[in-house]
C-alpha cells in the first residue's frame, strides 16, 4: 500500500485513512478477510468524502449505502463515463463487495470452521494481486480528485482574482500589457475588472487544460492515453507550469512512455521538447532522446 500511505503521508487531511492501512499491511498475512475488509472499508471511505465534499452529501445521505451504491454517484461526479475509467473502477467495486461478503470476518459472524478455513483460502499470489489492486485504485481516486477539488470549490465561491496565479501569470505572458495614460496594466487584471464572465470562460479553458493533464498522468491504459493526447494536441498553448507537468507525466506514467514511439506520441513530444528544452533536466533531455534516437 505504498502509493495509498505516500499520498496520505503529503496530505494531512487524509490521515484517517492511515488507519485502513495500517491494519491491511498488518492482518496481509494472518488473516485475509480482515485484510478485504480493510480495503473495502477505504475504497467506501474515499467514495463517501468525495461526495461530501463534491456533490453536498451528508453523512445521513449516505449511511445506507452499499459500495456499489456508492460508486454509482462517484461515478458520475468524477465523470468516469466521459474519461473512460467506468469499467476499471466499477468492476473493482463489484469484486471486493464480493470477497468480502464471502471471506470477511466481521461484518457476518461465521462459524469457527468458516473462519480458519477462510483464513487460507488465497495464496499469497492473490493476496498480493488484491493489496496492489487496491492500492492502485485507492491512489489514483486520491490523486485524481485532488486534483479536480480546486474546480469543485471554484464553483461554490465568489471568484477571486489572486486565488488564479498561475492563470495570470500565463496570461499576462501571452497578452500585450494594457498601456493607461502611461501606465501599463496586467491584462489578467484588466480581463477580470472589466469583463468577469470573460475571464472565467478563459480561466475554465485553462483549467480543462489542467483536468487533461493530470488525466494524462495516471491514465490507465493506451486507448486512454491516445485519447487525451488527442484532446491535448488540438490546442498546444500550455504555460510552462502545464508544460513541465506534460514532461512529468511522460516520466512517471508508462502508460505514456511505453508507446512513446506510436505517431501521436512522436508527434506531440517531440514538439514540446523541441521548443521548450530549457525546462528539461540533462537527464531528462537524455532520456527523450534515448526514445527518439537523439532526433529531437
Amino acid at each position: 500500500m505504498r502509493k495509498t500511505q505516500s499520498f496520505i503521508d503529503a496530505n494531512v487531511k487524509w490521515q484517517a485513512l492511515g488507519d485502513y492501512v495500517l491494519r491491511i499491511e498488518t492482518y496481509r498475512a494472518s488473516s485475509p478477510g480482515l485484510v478485504i475488509e480493510n480495503c473495502k472499508s477505504l475504497v467506501e471511505s474515499i467514495f463517501k468524502t468525495i461526495l461530501v465534499e463534491a456533490d453536498a452529501k451528508t453523512e445521513a445521505d449516505l449511511k445506507d449505502c452499499d459500495i456499489g451504491n456508492l460508486y454509482k454517484q462517484v461515478k458520475k461526479v468524477l465523470f468516469f463515463e466521459e474519461k473512460g475509467y467506468l469499467n476499471i473502477i466499477g468492476s473493482f467495486s463489484s469484486a471486493i463487495s464480493e470477497f468480502r461478503n464471502k471471506l470477511g470476518e466481521t461484518s457476518h459472524g461465521k462459524d469457527i470452521y468458516t473462519l480458519e478455513s477462510n483464513r487460507t483460502a488465497l495464496f499469497d499470489d492473490e493476496i498480493l494481486f488484491l493489496l496492489s489492486t487496491t492500492d492502485n485504485i485507492s491512489y489514483f481516486l486520491l490523486s485524481y480528485y485532488k486534483n479536480l477539488y480546486p474546480a469543485y470549490a471554484e464553483k461554490r465561491k465568489e471568484l477571486e482574482y489572486e486565488d488564479n496565479q498561475e492563470f495570470n501569470e500565463w496570461f499576462d505572458e501571452t497578452e500585450e500589457a494594457v498601456s493607461l495614460g502611461g501606465v501599463y496594466l496586467s491584462p489578467s487584471r484588466v480581463l477580470f475588472d472589466g469583463d468577469t464572465e470573460a475571464y472565467k470562460t478563459s480561466l475554465s479553458e485553462y483549467l480543462g487544460k489542467n483536468e487533461l493533464i493530470e488525466g494524462l498522468r495516471i491514465s490507465p491504459n493506451f486507448a486512454s492515453t491516445h485519447s487525451l493526447l488527442r484532446e491535448l494536441s488540438q490546442d498546444q498553448d500550455f504555460s510552462k507550469e502545464q508544460i513541465r507537468k506534460l514532461f512529468d507525466a511522460f516520466f512517471f506514467n508508462n502508460q505514456i512512455n511505453w508507446i512513446a514511439t506510436d505517431p501521436d506520441v512522436t508527434s506531440f513530444y517531440q514538439s514540446l521538447v523541441r521548443d521548450n528544452e530549457a525546462l528539461l533536466t540533462e537527464t531528462e533531455l537524455a532520456q527523450f532522446k534515448g526514445h527518439y534516437n537523439n532526433s529531437i
